[in-house]
């Protein structure tokens, strides 16, 4: 039965088009909203016979932008605007179309030409500043809105007003526009829900819920509404009827992203990260740089553990935050939050180099006016800070380690103090204590063979190898005792020890002894070999 009433309608209706009747022909247009695939063949039936028909063409041209087909809603209007091109009216008509179809700068440029064309056309100048606020000309939509102002204080003006101030988070004087629209036309449902999210983004519950009641009482199925009293009870901790609300705009609109934000967010918040990741992922789907859900996501996903996998996220918005207008508190939000997820507690790892120490103590000669300290320092984290004897140091990042050098004047002190802090303020602390030594060198004396005092040593045979026995004398115990390069065992624990080694002589003329204390203090004695003239 309903196909046979639609092609009665449409045997109607070619005749109303064969007749070029446009009036009919307006009144079919409106009234197949339901149908709008006639009303186009209609349309297009009436054009093949008229092509140059306004009318038809003005028709044509606000069916398709009504069905949101903006594109060839903006074909049309260009071929008017050819007929007509001193008409302000479809100048505005094609710079709105081109506003919704995204182009913005062509949007400008028509809107432009309209006002132009007519200085005083409002809705030009509406439609200008909301392509002005989307190109984020913020000062320059101020002043068109300002001017419109002076042209005729409409609910819209205020309303556009207000999104004007609300951009520069200038809330009181953005609350007082909208008000003042909502005073124009009580029937005007978006004023009234920008008064609700106003009140959501200072934290007023009460006039939230009173704005967004409101709204609903105009359209009771207004998404937008429904959202905004949800924050409302939200901000009352009533968390069960603000997920009510979102849900049911997400049942009257399945693909409301921003319905699908809010749920998401008032999940998080009462620990329910699961179902919060699954409607952030829904809202990444339709918008994959949605920053906001994006680090909703992040969050939740910390709550799960999934520590991993949560900074993935937070450092995608660092990637995407210079494309925001909000950039700076983006990057703030994720820095802050990679910070505290790798965050730890274990202090950092503190190796001295030089000058080496036995029990925290460093063994100086005793006359030494400086000293250089070198160090390394092993940690998970950055370090953020290194004192020696309470002076800064700088680090260098050495592969996965931070080195570290400086000089310390010796004077009156009696330690070296060395404080480090990684980022997370887990810190080391190490105290050493200055063991000032003699500088005396050790002292050698040869027991056999004998040596003259410039340490000449005759040689009566001609054996290939020479058994060399001495003594060490010093005020400290001996560190090593090397002769002809090789080490020599000694009684470590003897404060003047004796050593013996058989040193190869053969084709040598000369062998060295070095005998260095546990101060570093050195003695290098060369003999020389002569042998006996048979």
């Amino acid at each position: 039965m309903k196909y046979a009433c639609i092609i009665i309608l449409y045997s109607i209706c070619t005749i109303i088009v064969q007749a070029q009747d446009i009036d009919a022909i307006q009144h079919i247009n409106s009234s197949l909203n339901d149908q709008p695939e006639i009303a186009l063949e209609i349309l297009n039936r009436a054009l093949a016979e008229n092509p140059d028909s306004e009318e038809l063409l003005k028709v044509r041209a606000d069916a398709y932008e009504s069905l949101k087909q903006y594109d060839k809603a903006i074909a049309d209007y260009r071929r008017l605007i050819q007929m007509e091109p001193d008409e302000e009216n479809l100048w505005y008509l094609l710079g709105r179309n081109q506003y919704r179809n995204g182009q913005l700068p062509d949007a400008l440029e028509s809107l432009n030409r309209a006002i132009q064309l007519n200085t005083r056309y409002l809705p030009a100048y509406h439609t200008k500043t909301q392509v002005l606020l989307d190109l984020h000309q913020d000062e320059a939509a101020s002043t068109v809105i300002a001017s419109a102002l002076k042209i005729g204080e409409t609910a819209m003006t205020y309303y556009l007003q207000g999104e004007v101030y609300r951009r520069s988070k200038s809330w009181q004087k953005a609350e007082w526009a909208y008000q003042s629209a909502a005073k124009i036309d009580r029937g005007f449902i978006d004023a009234y829900i920008a008064l609700a999210y106003i009140a959501a983004n200072t934290n007023k519950a009460r006039e939230t819920l009173e704005a967004a009641e409101a709204a609903l009482g105009i359209d009771p199925d207004s998404q937008e509404a429904l959202i905004a009293r949800s924050r409302g009870f939200a901000l009352l901790k009533n968390f069960t009827d603000a997920i009510d609300d979102v849900s049911e705009a997400i049942k009257l609109n399945p693909n409301n992203i921003n319905a699908y934000y809010w749920r998401g967010t008032y999940y998080k918040d009462t620990n329910k990260p699961k179902e919060a990741i699954r409607d952030f992922e829904t809202v990444l789907k339709f918008q994959p740089d949605n920053w906001q859900a994006i680090a909703g996501r992040a969050d939740a996903l910390a709550n799960t553990g999934d520590k991993k996998t949560a900074l993935e996220g937070y450092q995608k918005l660092l990637a995407i935050a210079p494309n925001y207008p909000e950039k700076e508190s983006i990057t703030q939000l994720a820095n802050r939050q990679i910070f505290e997820l790798n965050r730890e507690d274990r202090a950092p790892t503190l190796t001295l180099i030089e000058p080496k120490s036995e029990n925290f103590n460093i063994l100086i000669p005793n006359n030494l006016s400086s000293i250089t300290i070198k160090g390394k320092i092993t940690d998970e984290s950055p370090i953020q800070s290194l004192t020696v004897n309470g002076q800064k140091v700088t680090v260098t990042l050495v592969g996965s380690d931070y080195e570290f050098a400086t000089v310390v004047n010796l004077g009156n002190v009696q330690g070296i103090q060395i404080d480090v802090s990684d980022i997370y303020d887990n810190t080391t602390k190490a105290s050493y204590q200055l063991v000032k030594a003699e500088t005396g060198k050790p002292q050698i004396e040869l027991i056999t063979p004998k040596s003259s005092e410039t340490g000449v040593i005759t040689l009566a045979d001609n054996n290939a190898t020479l058994y060399v026995e001495g003594k060490v004398t010093d005020e400290s115990a001996i560190a090593s005792i090397v002769v002809d390069g090789k080490d020599v065992d000694f009684d470590h624990d003897s404060a003047n020890p004796v050593f013996s080694t058989i040193v190869n002589v053969n084709n040598k003329n000369r062998f060295l002894i070095t005998v260095i204390d546990r101060f570093g203090n050195t003695t290098e004695q060369t003999y020389t070999l002569v042998k006996l003239q048979e």
